[in-house]
């Protein structure tokens, strides 16, 4: 594994809460699973959260548990519709 070093400035350090979480990996973490780079389930495996706890962690950055867009839901709904009116 290799070991990366950044200097954060105060300005931006502010920005990212308490200096632990600036120094933490935290925010790096959440920031690729931000870009789309990093499941959630890899985020919470990096940093040692458990699923059932990661909602929260995510809601304090502000990242939904859920990203589906409005197309996944009319296709969902689509689908269940679809299921309802089907013979069992």
């Amino acid at each position: 594994m290799k070991s990366l070093h950044v200097e954060i400035p105060p300005e931006l350090r502010a920005c990212l809460g308490s200096e632990e979480e600036a120094t933490h990996d935290q925010a790096l973490v959440m920031d690729l699973l931000r870009q789309g780079k990093l499941s959630r389930a890899k985020a919470a495996e990096q940093l040692h959260v458990s699923l059932e706890e990661f909602p929260k962690l995510l809601s304090q950055y502000r990242i939904p548990w859920f990203d589906a867009t409005l197309k996944d839901l009319e296709e969902d709904e689509e689908t269940l519709g679809t299921q309802e009116t089907s013979p069992r």
